[in-house]
C-alpha cells in the first residue's frame, strides 16, 4: 500500500513540476504545459505555441514554405492548408502532436 502512495505522490509532484514550468507566461495557466495550441505565420515564416485560455502567442519555431515546421526545442511538424496541425510528439514542449489548431498569419 506504501508503494501505491509513494507512486501517486511522485506522478503528482511530476506532472506539477511540468505544469508549473511550462505554464503560460502571460495569465499563469498551468494547463498550457500539457494542451498548447499552435499558430502560424506563414509569410513571415514563423511557428507559435499559443496559450488556449489567454491567447498569448510565443515564436517557438521555424516555418517553411510548404507548412513544415521546425521547433526551437528540436521537433518537427506541418501545418495544414486549413490551419490545422500535426506534428511528431517526440519532445517536451515543442507543441507535438496532432490535436491544437492551426492559425493564419497577420
Amino acid at each position: 500500500m506504501e508503494v501505491l502512495v509513494f507512486i501517486g505522490l511522485a506522478v503528482a509532484l511530476v506532472l506539477g513540476l511540468i505544469g508549473f514550468f511550462g505554464r503560460c507566461r502571460a495569465c499563469g495557466s498551468w494547463a498550457h504545459a500539457f494542451n498548447p495550441g499552435h499558430a502560424a505565420d506563414i509569410p513571415k515564416g514563423k511557428a507559435y505555441i499559443v496559450c488556449k485560455r489567454c491567447g498569448d502567442r510565443q515564436h517557438k519555431g521555424e516555418l517553411s514554405s510548404d507548412g513544415s515546421v521546425v521547433w526551437m526545442s528540436g521537433g518537427s511538424g506541418q501545418f495544414h492548408e486549413d490551419g490545422s496541425y500535426s506534428g511528431d510528439a517526440g519532445t517536451f514542449a515543442d507543441g507535438g502532436g496532432d490535436g491544437g489548431g492551426g492559425g493564419g498569419g497577420e
